[in-house]
């Protein structure tokens, strides 16, 4: 399988009246591989919502981000997954679970969000809607892939509009009414390997669940990947990018 712009692998984009996730096998392999990974991006998050009770994880998927937030900061986040099954599995694991952002009752301390903007058609309308659920002061933390060159089979195989630049997702944050406090890139060796799989040719998402291959990159790559980061180069590229923001007024 070749990249996206030559092919047209298998993908089901999740909308209003289609919410079934297509990723959902990714979404276990991820958990059960890549536990440094995940241990890593909730530590990134959640030093942004000091002081706040009450947060949102907007699109939790399986739970998995939320069970380690709630073991790290002894906050439960409450979740929100439109995917009925997967509402399911995060309901079963203890965790409240609405299926619409209308079925929450008064407003957060606090939203974050992890590779889920990349799903949404008109992403910039759930942000204007993310900021009137956040009280004012309130913190959002945003992370999605990065670099619409990277943009290969996997990412439609697992049903992804686009990735994001910085100035976009920044210009989309301040426009639903939000000022950018913080931006910077994530996992600048990932980069490299999403770029080298791009022009390989990807097999339509099936690396993102090869559990062999993720786990390896968990305890060996990824490590050396975040120091990298952690000596500058986070603030030049990676995989994925962080952009986090406040509710002023």
């Amino acid at each position: 399988m070749t990249d996206s712009s030559n092919s047209s692998p298998k993908s089901q984009f999740q909308t209003a009246s289609e919410t079934a996730y297509s990723g959902a096998a990714e979404l276990w392999a991820i958990e059960g591989a890549l536990k440094k990974y995940n241990q890593d991006l909730v530590s990134k998050l959640s030093q942004y919502f000091k002081g706040s009770s009450r947060i949102l994880e907007f699109g939790a998927g399986i739970g998995t981000l939320a069970r380690i937030w709630s073991e790290k900061t002894h906050i439960k986040p409450e979740c929100l997954e439109i995917d009925i099954n997967l509402q399911k599995i995060v309901l079963e694991r203890g965790l409240v679970c609405y299926g619409d952002l209308n079925d929450a009752d008064g407003i957060f301390d606090g939203i974050y969000t992890s590779n889920v903007l990349e799903h949404i058609e008109h992403d910039e309308e759930i942000l204007r809607q993310l900021n009137d659920r956040l009280k004012v002061g309130g913190i959002i933390a945003v992370y999605v892939p990065a670099f619409m060159c990277l943009y290969s089979s996997m990412d439609l195989a697992v049903g992804h509009y686009r990735r994001y630049g910085a100035r976009e997702l920044c210009q989309k944050l301040e426009s639903a009414g939000f000022t950018v406090k913080h931006q910077s890139y994530s996992d600048s060796i990932g980069f490299l390997v999403w770029w080298y799989l791009k022009k390989r040719g990807s097999k339509g998402g099936n690396e993102l669940s090869n559990h062999r291959a993720l786990s390896m990159y968990d305890k060996l790559i990824y490590p050396l990947s975040s120091f990298i980061d952690f000596i500058g180069f986070k603030y030049l590229f990676g995989k994925n990018l962080l952009v986090v923001a406040k509710k002023e007024n």
